[in-house]
């Protein structure tokens, strides 16, 4: 456990995956210092394990920390993501807002534009109405579980299941519209510091990303200064859409920290953490490019390849 500085005040910050500790150091610097990151990577470069390092770290400086992670499927099921967030607001936290009715349909969208320069255009893929058809997931977890009235319980959660396009249990935003989450994260990061993280966002779809931006991107208003953003999006060659990072907040070389591949060293430490044998570690480290899901599938080929095969090999 390492304790660390944020706002002034020393924290415990959760173990960090095996030769990460200098990524993390640099995520958590460029959220302090532009309220914004972005992790890039390939697949199986542990993007998803160093979020959950800095969720872990938010929550225990107190900060309320709202997690979405889209599916594959869930890129062309317009608003599910944004619907699945709605699900993870807490109903206590936030009434209704003045003026807004949430007596629409679940799921339902606001008539959206294409966003100029993004390659965004509402109105592929599936009905609104198929958004039950998504897997996202969101979650809310509150550092000391904060509550709407500003006190606290132990250890809040609350996990949305997939895509139903209510809020789990009942309350005003079991019928909100997923046209509301805009509005609803900036009355959240009023009462309270909020880290919004967005996993696999490549998965987004793109009506969340249009309804996200107006509250994420400062080129579409003014970004509530208690709301932060970390993103982790899978990096593909090859695939014609831009960054959704861009689209969603204008994220810039400077917000994007790619996810290094493991040394030698930090290879070895990877495979004694899963007991298998650090004499394999040149040979995974080649096989893998440092690569850390594809290191542990090599050793493990590889401790079950008879010794008489490896030789020959």
């Amino acid at each position: 456990m390492r304790s660390a500085v944020h706002g002034g005040a020393p924290v415990g910050r959760p173990g960090a995956p095996v030769g990460r500790s200098e990524l993390l150091d640099r995520l958590h610097q460029t959220l302090r210092s532009h309220g914004r990151a972005v992790l890039t990577g390939a697949p199986g470069a542990g993007r998803s394990e160093v979020l959950d390092v800095v969720a872990a770290t938010a929550e225990s400086r107190g900060e309320t920390v709202l997690r979405l992670t889209p599916a594959e499927r869930d890129r062309t099921v317009p608003g599910a993501a944004a619907t699945e967030l709605l699900a993870a607001i807490p109903t206590a936290a936030l009434a209704p807002l003045p003026g807004m009715s949430f007596r629409a349909g679940p799921g339902s969208l606001p008539a959206l534009g294409a966003v100029p320069g993004t390659g965004l255009r509402p109105g592929s893929g599936t009905h609104p109405g198929a958004a039950a058809a998504g897997t996202a997931r969101a979650t809310l977890r509150t550092g000391g579980g904060r509550s709407a009235r500003g006190t606290r319980t132990a250890g809040a959660r609350r996990t949305a299941g997939a895509g139903t396009g209510r809020a789990r249990g009942s309350g005003p935003l079991g019928a909100a519209p997923a046209a509301s989450v805009p509005a609803l994260l900036r009355r959240l990061a009023g009462e309270w510091p909020v880290l919004l993280v967005i996993d696999d966002a490549q998965w987004l779809d793109e009506e969340s990303v249009l309804l996200l931006r107006s509250v994420l991107h400062p080129g579409a208003g003014t970004v509530p200064a208690e709301l932060r953003l970390l993103i982790a999006e899978r990096t593909a060659p090859g695939d014609p859409r831009e960054p959704v990072a861009h689209a969603l907040c204008g994220a810039t070389p400077r917000d994007t920290i790619p996810v290094p591949p493991l040394d030698p060293a930090s290879t070895a430490e990877l495979l004694a953490r899963h007991r298998l044998p650090r004499r394999l570690t040149d040979v995974v480290h080649r096989a893998s490019g440092g690569n850390p899901a594809r290191a542990l599938a090599v050793a493990r080929s590889l401790t079950a390849t008879p010794p008489a095969e490896l030789a020959a090999g």
